[in-house]
């Protein structure tokens, strides 16, 4: 049977599940929520499933008779789990095996296949949505570009503080009446603390290519809204991490360099515009100025001459 409580200021409510039965009578919402639609081992075990939380984070557990076997696909959100007793081991699209023992949490990254072999009657499980890893990421000045991935962690050292504040805090993630700014403030929290033990795998990409990429997405949205915080996602790197590969490789600040692109686009919109019809102030908005006496300012500076002297000797001067 399945409980719903909805609750204000979580993406969908808080919500807590109790679920029994077989494997041969496995509700659908367990194979889209594990990704084991392929189904899982012995069709004759029992099980008991147990979970609360909102659609950002979520605790869960299940008490399981027998050995299984099975695949998960990817799956909506990432999973923290660990075995309460026996043993599990898990294999990666990289074809790495990891034992895990009893008590070590072991993160599963959504966006990837594993394989596993699990012959324990207890599991724990942490669900996190991709976007509050991504918050909690963001939280520490790091953006990543792509499906996200981690390192793996076994250090019983390392893990030691994750362990703390599951067990500080998993009360909480399963209480209905934590709600609104105290269930957002407790999500972000305990994320911060699961990317802090499993260390991020940024794509390997070179600081050129980085670089490349935040010059091309600064030129295709230059005439649009943009903040640090866009290129330095569009670039996959951290907003200081940014800014030092522009002050670097550049000369100039990532938000600099788009002024100066703002600033030839206008210039060249000037120089063929027709000065009969055209105004400075309308091209200078267009591509983002709001102040006028700054952009001619730096218009000036740039190119040695006020924007309206630029509009006046143009292409169609002589018209």
């Amino acid at each position: 049977m399945t409980h719903v409580r909805p609750s204000s200021g979580t993406p969908d409510g808080f919500r807590a599940v109790r679920l029994a039965g077989t494997s041969a009578t496995r509700p659908a919402v367990l194979d889209d929520k594990y990704g084991t639609g392929g189904g899982i081992g012995d069709e004759r075990s029992a099980f008991r499933y147990t979970g609360a939380g909102d659609a950002d984070l979520s605790l869960s557990g299940s008490a399981v008779e027998g050995p299984r076997t099975g695949t998960m696909e990817p799956r909506p959100s990432h999973i923290v789990f660990w075995i309460g007793d026996g043993s599990a081991v898990i294999t990666g699209e990289d074809g790495v095996r990891s034992a895990v023992r009893p008590g070590q949490p072991f993160l599963l990254a959504a966006s990837l296949r594993y394989e596993f072999e699990a012959a324990t009657n207890r599991v724990s499980m942490l669900h996190l949505s991709d976007r509050l890893l991504r918050s909690a990421l963001a939280a520490d000045g790091v953006q990543v570009a792509g499906p996200l991935r981690f390192r793996r962690v076994e250090s019983d050292t390392d893990l030691a503080p994750l362990r703390s504040a599951l067990q500080a805090l998993g009360t909480a993630i399963t209480a209905p009446e934590v709600e609104g700014r105290a269930r957002a403030e407790l999500n972000l929290r305990v994320a911060r603390v699961v990317v802090a033990t499993f260390p991020v795998d940024v794509p390997a990409t070179t600081s050129s290519e980085r670089l490349r990429d935040a010059l091309t997405y600064i030129q295709e949205h230059a005439h649009g809204v943009v903040t640090l915080a866009d290129i330095a996602a569009a670039a996959g790197m951290s907003p200081r991490g940014l800014q030092q590969s522009f002050n670097r490789s550049v000369g100039v600040s990532p938000l600099a360099h788009l002024r100066n692109v703002r600033l030839d686009a206008v210039h060249e919109a000037l120089r063929s515009a027709d000065p009969s019809t055209a105004a400075v102030a309308e091209v200078a908005r267009d591509w983002g100025f709001a102040h006028l006496g700054r952009f001619s300012g730096a218009y000036r500076e740039r190119f040695g001459e006020l924007p309206s002297v630029t509009l006046r000797s143009g292409v169609h001067a002589e018209d």
